[in-house]
């Protein structure tokens, strides 16, 4: 009865059932009150949960596990910590629920500590916990980390379901390593349509919008029905790929052939491929045909296509009407200023800025990292108290010249700052991946591929940059951005300029 109150969330029938239990002498049964403390955190009497916690007298594991399983089901994190803690005997059940809560608050390095103390006490890990862990490693993007995950599996005979291979093949795709996200996905016995989600989404973070429709075609041979979310994958690896008219074709097949009705994020997918090509009024258009009203992320990706194309009207339009859907999505007035910024437009920049400083806004910065020998180091666009600058000062020095000779200009129009051009290059100079690639130069041996993810979109600048360097220095160069991934070889890079 109380486990039926828990899933109806109905606490007025669970406190009568509560009530049944104390007056008929049953709160000695253990597995009584663990239900009624799960109840109690379903629906959200956390307060009645800690009071019947501590009032028991033998507490099991499941009391335990039940407590942080609310607390974390509610996201109060720290009082799931503490109690976590306090918890004289863990079992894999609360490992398990603290890891997937920490990927959950995306506290992923936090997640990969707790699991390295999980080792360091002797618990063994399951299947849950190394999905808990692939995912937390994709989205730190630690490839040295997501080979050695893999090897841990294979060595501690971890059995790989469709659920782990399925989060194998996103950490692999998240690290910039398809090759072996594939390699994984093709021993996969079983397959649902959430793995060749993952496959077709490692191939858009690789740019492969072709093989991204092989793998689409294979799928419908297999007999496997889409979904909404693989058309997201699929359209997505086409925008990144710039096939605009496969793309078309796709978004049209949705509904004339698999019968599924387009929703928001699928005509953001569209709006992000068109804006990619530069058919900033084709994009425009979409949006204004669209059967349910677009919302700031519909009109945040034409603003960011504005960016890239230097279209100021549409994209003060697009900013317009992203004030009035999200007036506190203030990111936005940000990208509006760097429009204002490119296009010179120094007086429209004040104006942006002076609306922001008011609303107590700040922009956010831009941050890298990069993995050596298994540690994991950050940079900040423009930190001069990094404990490396000094190493990396004189490093990022020989790599200017260096380029220089063979033709490297900085290009200016990527400070969005009026200063003078002195001042605009040294700028330039600290954006956060350039500090990482030129730490990981003289961190790294000769020829070592480097390894760089970005939480922003990298600048034309800095693509040029890591061309260049992949050239001047003969290293292999892969930058993961909020977008993509690029891979840089002896000058070129796999988006082949287009991101």
């Amino acid at each position: 009865m109380v486990s039926a109150c828990s899933e109806l969330d109905d606490v007025s029938c669970g406190k009568w059932c509560h009530g049944y239990v104390l007056r008929n002498g049953l709160e000695g049964w253990d597995n009584v009150c663990n239900a009624i403390i799960n109840m109690y955190m379903k629906c959200g009497k956390q307060e009645m949960a800690c009071r019947i916690f501590d009032r028991m007298l033998n507490k099991t594991r499941v009391s335990w596990n039940s407590l942080i399983v609310g607390f974390v089901r509610n996201g109060d994190m720290e009082s799931a910590w503490k109690i976590f803690t306090a918890m004289p005997d863990s079992d894999l059940v609360s490992w398990n629920t603290m890891i997937g809560a920490l990927v959950q608050e995306s506290m992923f390095k936090e997640a990969i500590e707790l699991f390295r103390v999980m080792q360091s006490e002797g618990k063994t890990a399951d299947k849950v916990t190394m999905v808990g862990v692939a995912s937390a490693c994709g989205y730190l993007g630690a490839l040295d980390l997501a080979k050695w995950i893999h090897s841990y599996i294979k060595k501690k005979d971890i059995h790989s379901d469709m659920h782990l291979g399925t989060a194998l093949v996103d950490m692999f795709a998240r690290c910039g390593d398809p090759q072996s996200a594939m390699q994984v996905f093709n021993k996969m016995v079983k397959r649902d349509v959430s793995a060749w989600t993952a496959a077709i989404g490692a191939m858009a973070m690789d740019g492969n919008g072709t093989r991204a429709i092989e793998l689409f075609d294979e799928m419908l041979q297999q007999g496997i029905k889409p979904d909404g979310v693989v058309f997201v994958a699929l359209l997505t690896a086409l925008s990144h790929g710039g096939l605009v008219e496969q793309g078309w074709h796709i978004f049209r097949s949705m509904k004339d052939i698999y019968g599924i009705a387009p929703q928001v994020v699928h005509y953001g997918c569209m709006v992000d491929l068109l804006g990619r090509a530069g058919l900033l009024s084709e994009a425009l258009s979409l949006i204004n045909s669209m059967p349910m009203e677009p919302n700031d992320v519909i009109w945040g990706s034409l603003l960011a296509a504005c960016r890239v194309h230097k279209n100021v009207d549409i994209a003060a339009c697009a900013a317009e009407r992203i004030s009035e859907l999200d007036p506190e999505r203030t990111g936005i007035h940000v990208l509006l200023s760097n429009i204002y910024a490119s296009a010179g437009r120094w007086d429209d920049v004040a104006k942006v800025r002076l609306h922001l400083k008011e609303k107590g806004a700040h922009k956010m910065p831009g941050s890298s990292s990069t993995e050596i020998n298994g540690k994991i180091f950050e940079f900040t666009t423009g930190d001069e108290s990094h404990p490396e600058m000094t190493h990396i000062e004189p490093m990022l020095k020989e790599i200017c010249c260096r380029l220089r000779d063979i033709g490297y200009v900085p290009d200016l129009t990527n400070v969005l700052l009026d200063v003078n051009e002195k001042e605009k290059e040294y700028l330039l100079s600290r954006h956060s991946e350039k500090l990482a690639i030129a730490f990981a130069l003289i961190s790294t041996g000769q020829g070592m591929p480097i390894r760089v993810a970005k939480n922003l979109r990298i600048c034309f600048d800095c693509h040029s940059f890591a061309k260049l360097v992949s050239k001047s220095y003969s290293r292999e160069i892969i930058v993961r951005d909020n977008n993509r991934f690029h891979f840089f070889q002896q000058g070129f890079c796999s988006c082949g300029d287009y991101w």
